[in-house]
């Protein structure tokens, strides 16, 4: 019988995200026992696939791949092993193959069923975003109730989930940005201060915000200058947790700190590594992770988070999307639109 193709966004080899990636027509998934195969409707982007596609990511890949990994779509055929999943059902997820494709492969144990009343394009990137914040903030750092919170780059997708999840853990929430604009959109999310570390000094403003030596938890997935003055500005035994050099752009080491380990001496401070991809995949974890998520959707229907998706992009053009993204040109989550082309 003849495969069915799909139109996918392909990484036709490594190297710069303009020129490899090409929608191409190709073989749809083929099915295995314990996975499902959906017809996306929406794919989340986020800063690692574009080092995924430049050979930069820690995590490596060979090309041709399809690019894109956290999707929600409709389970349009079902493996003989799978349980609790039917045909029909709009489930969220890691894509096992790439998620910039008309359809996809998801295990099994790997899937979440969307819950009623939220959006395909809020649970593309749930679980990347809420899954690796609620881990850092909740696993790692044990935020608590009234301490004092610190989000370098907070209009990211990852930054806003942490202003968010820092708000429903009843922290307050310091969102350092580099701009005005993306100020507000932190305060949208519901940071409690504001603080523009482009804008002069970035130690001076925090003191002017009188949090410099009180910050208890730093949240840091950018990187770069920011990262050693926003270290100094924690109290006694803050917690300092790394989840990215984004700030560094298609250049991510550019953008890694050099740290005086004394910092970590004085105060009794702790720098926490966080790698959540890796973590979740290690014995005992995943049904921790599942926990985390479960709890969060639950939060997400109870209106005590509030995950936003603020732009939202096709198959055709989601070269303009990465490019958007390394740009800075878009803030907060962005998503893939699927759906509409997928021929079942």
């Amino acid at each position: 019988m003849a495969k069915h193709t799909m139109k996918a966004l392909v990484a036709t080899a490594i190297g710069p995200f303009r020129e490899v990636l090409k929608l191409q027509e190709i073989d749809g998934p083929e099915i295995d026992d314990e996975c499902v195969v959906i017809a996306v409707e929406s794919c989340g982007l986020a800063f690692p696939d574009v080092l995924t596609i430049e050979g930069k990511h820690i995590m490596k890949k060979q090309a041709p791949f399809v690019p894109g990994i956290d999707i929600c779509g409709r389970v349009i055929e079902i493996g003989l092993s799978v349980k609790g999943i039917k045909l029909g059902d709009r489930v969220f997820g890691a894509a096992v193959l790439g998620g910039l494709a008309e359809k996809a492969l998801l295990r099994q144990e790997d899937a979440y069923v969307v819950p009623q009343g939220i959006d395909s394009h809020v649970c593309a990137g749930f679980e990347m975003n809420y899954g690796t914040t609620w881990h850092g903030l909740k696993d790692i750092a044990k935020l608590k109730s009234n301490e004092t919170l610190l989000v370098l780059g907070a209009s990211g997708g990852i930054g806003m989930a942490a202003v968010d999840i820092g708000k429903a853990l009843g922290a307050t929430v310091v969102a350092c940005c580099s701009s005005d604009d993306k100020l507000q959109i932190a305060r949208k999310q519901g940071a409690d201060i504001l603080i523009n570390y482009s804008d002069g000094d970035f130690k001076t403003n925090l003191k002017q915000a009188d949090v410099y030596g009180n910050i208890d938890v730093v949240y840091d997935p950018v990187g770069g200058d920011a990262a050693e003055v926003a270290l100094r500005a924690m109290g006694w035994g803050g917690r300092f947790v790394v989840c990215g050099f984004a700030s560094g752009g298609a250049d991510p080491k550019s953008a890694i700190p050099r740290i005086p380990l004394n910092l970590a001496l004085l105060n009794e401070r702790q720098i926490l590594g966080l790698f959540w991809r890796d973590w979740k995949h290690r014995p005992g974890n995943r049904d921790i992770n599942k926990k985390n998520i479960q709890d969060m959707l639950t939060m997400v229907q109870i209106g005590k988070l509030n995950p936003t998706v603020t732009k939202e992009y096709t198959l055709e053009n989601a070269v303009q999307a990465f490019d958007d993204m390394m740009q800075r040109k878009v803030t907060g989550k962005i998503c893939v639109s699927i759906s509409q082309g997928a021929r079942l």
